[in-house]
Parts: C-alpha cells; sequence; structure tokens
C-alpha cells in the first residue's frame, strides 16, 4: 500500500511491519535524562518554530544539518517548516497542522545544559544538538527529511502519557525517558504529544 501524509496514522496498523531493518533502531538508554528534563524546563530562551528568521546562526546550522543536508537547504526549511506563511509547499511538506502549532527549539549551550554538555564529552559521537519542546495535546504531522538515506539521533527526556512516536514502516516507538533511538528520517514520522509538554533532544547523524 502507498504511506502518505493524510493516511499514516488511520493505516498504521496495515502497514507497521516491525522485521524491518528501516525506520529505526534502539540505541542507548541513560539513567540520567531527569537531570537534563530539569534542564531544559528551567531553560528561557526558547525559539519558537515560525520564528526562523530569528534563529541564532547556530540553531539554523544544527537544524539543517542534522540528517546530513547542506545549508542551502536553509530557505526550502524555512518557507516549509519554520515560518508561519501558509502555501503549496507547507501544506505538502510542513509539519504543522495550523498556526497554533506549540513547539520550540534551542542550540543548548553549556551554561544552560551542562548534564547534557557532560554526556555529549564521555560520548562525542553524539553532537550538535538542538532541543525540542512540544505543547501538550499538540503533534508533529508525517514528514520527512527528503528522499536521500538518512539518519539522526534523538533522545526522550520526557514521554508524557498519550503520547506516541511513528515511523515509517515499523510504525510506534517504544519511547521511554532516557531513550536513545537511531531514526531514519528519510521515512515518514510523525508525533502525537500527550498531557504535558514533551522534551527530546536532536543530535547530528548523516547519510547513509
Amino acid at each position: 500500500m502507498t504511506i502518505e501524509r493524510e493516511n499514516f496514522w488511520d493505516t498504521i496498523e496495515e502497514w507497521t511491519d516491525t522485521t524491518s531493518e528501516s525506520g529505526y533502531h534502539f540505541g542507548n538508554s541513560i539513567g540520567f535524562h531527569d537531570k537534563i528534563l530539569e534542564e531544559a524546563k528551567s531553560f528561557k530562551g526558547w525559539k519558537h518554530t515560525f520564528d526562523g528568521e530569528n534563529f541564532s546562526e547556530e540553531l539554523r546550522y544544527n537544524l539543517v544539518t542534522l540528517s546530513g543536508a547542506t545549508m542551502d537547504r536553509w530557505p526550502y526549511l524555512l518557507e516549509t517548516q519554520f515560518s508561519k506563511d501558509r502555501n503549496e509547499n507547507t501544506e505538502k511538506n510542513g509539519i504543522a497542522v495550523d498556526e497554533e502549532l506549540d513547539y520550540w527549539w534551542t542550540a543548548p549551550t553549556k551554561e544552560d545544559f551542562p548534564t547534557l554538555y557532560e554526556f555529549m564529552e564521555h560520548f562525542p559521537r553524539f553532537h550538535n544538538p538542538v532541543v525540542s519542546k512540544l505543547g501538550a495535546g499538540h503533534q508533529l504531522l508525517p514528514h520527512d527529511h527528503g528522499p536521500a538515506e538518512q539518519f539522526l539521533y534523538n533522545m526522550s527526556l520526557n514521554e508524557p502519557e498519550g503520547s506516541m512516536t511513528a515511523i515509517y514502516p515499523r510504525g510506534v516507538l517504544d519511547y521511554k525517558p532516557g531513550d536513545i533511538y537511531r531514526l531514519d528520517v528519510h521515512n515518514l514520522h510523525a508525533v502525537k504529544n500527550g498531557n504535558e509538554t514533551r522534551y527530546h533532544v536532536l543530535f547530528h547523524g548523516g547519510r547513509y
């Protein structure tokens, strides 16, 4: 069957194949995620996802290059994901249901996220992080990062009750706080958040 944005969630039981080697890959789980979570909750300098014009250079760079793209992709991302203006590309490839999406980003600093930086110093393959903050009851529409086979690392800091993350073709991830997955983001993936604010950290991946 053909999986598209419009039927992603409605047909998930039909297309889920947990034996597939593509989609997601469990990496590890850390026990001090709660400390990073507290750092994220205390942080005040978030940038709204539609405020792309005012992102710092570091935040732009870390977001664009997460799964191996180069900075010439920024204008496309600014149009489709990081601006509240609605157009044909936004409707086809954007992540927001509407202009009310409660979604925020930061490129964390060592001063504000010391525990996260300590983790990266011990495990240097995790680098160029961005931290995301998704409001209760909000969702990220099914989307992909382009046709080239590519991946990034995603660490859960908390999993609100009722939240779901899914990626084609393996289906729903059994995320627990502290889990780190490698996500094959050339595949459609989406998030439905639960009953409180959801915090995740994304790290640089690359191309296969």
